[in-house]
C-alpha cells in the first residue's frame, strides 16, 4: 500500500517538472547553428519539397517549440513555417541602439512630435492640398449634376 502510494505521487510530481508543450519558448529568438536548414511552410511532410533553406545565423523566432520540427518565423521576411528543431540554439539577446544627437528619434522630440500618431484635432488642422482651376477642354459639354 505504502509502496503504490509512493509511485503515485512520483508519478504526479514528475509530470509536473518540467514545463513544456505548445507555446513553450514562444517569442523566444533563435539563431540557424547548422551551415543551412531546410524550411517548410506548411510542414516537413508537404508533398512539395523544402520551400527555400535557411542559413547559419539567420534570426527565427519561436512560435511553438516541438521534439524534431519548430513551427517559427523567419525575423528577415516574416514567413511563418518549420524547421528542424536540432538546426537551431538561442539567439543572444539584440543589442539595443543608444540615439545619438543627428538621430531622427531625437529630432521629432525637438520638434514636439514625440513618435507617437497624431490625434484627430492635430489632423484637422493639416490644410488639404490646393489643386489649380482647371477648363474643360474647348467643345466638352457643360457640367451637369
Amino acid at each position: 500500500m505504502r509502496y503504490s502510494l509512493v509511485l503515485c505521487a512520483t508519478i504526479l510530481l514528475g509530470g509536473c517538472s518540467a514545463p513544456a508543450g505548445p507555446g513553450f519558448h514562444a517569442g523566444e529568438a533563435y539563431l540557424v547553428n547548422s551551415q543551412r536548414t531546410q524550411f517548410y511552410s506548411i510542414g516537413p511532410a508537404q508533398v512539395s519539397g523544402p520551400d527555400f533553406a535557411l542559413y547559419h545565423g539567420q534570426r527565427l523566432t519561436m512560435i511553438d517549440y516541438a521534439y524534431g520540427y519548430s513551427h517559427v518565423t523567419v525575423e528577415a521576411t516574416g514567413q511563418i513555417g518549420y524547421v528542424p528543431t536540432e538546426d537551431l540554439a538561442p539567439a543572444p539577446p539584440a543589442p539595443h541602439p543608444s540615439p545619438s544627437p543627428s538621430s531622427g528619434a531625437t529630432a521629432h522630440r525637438r520638434n514636439g512630435n514625440d513618435g507617437r500618431a497624431p490625434t484627430a484635432a492635430e489632423q484637422s488642422k493639416i490644410p488639404l492640398p490646393e489643386f489649380p482651376e482647371s477648363e474643360p477642354p474647348p467643345g466638352s459639354p457643360p457640367f451637369r449634376y
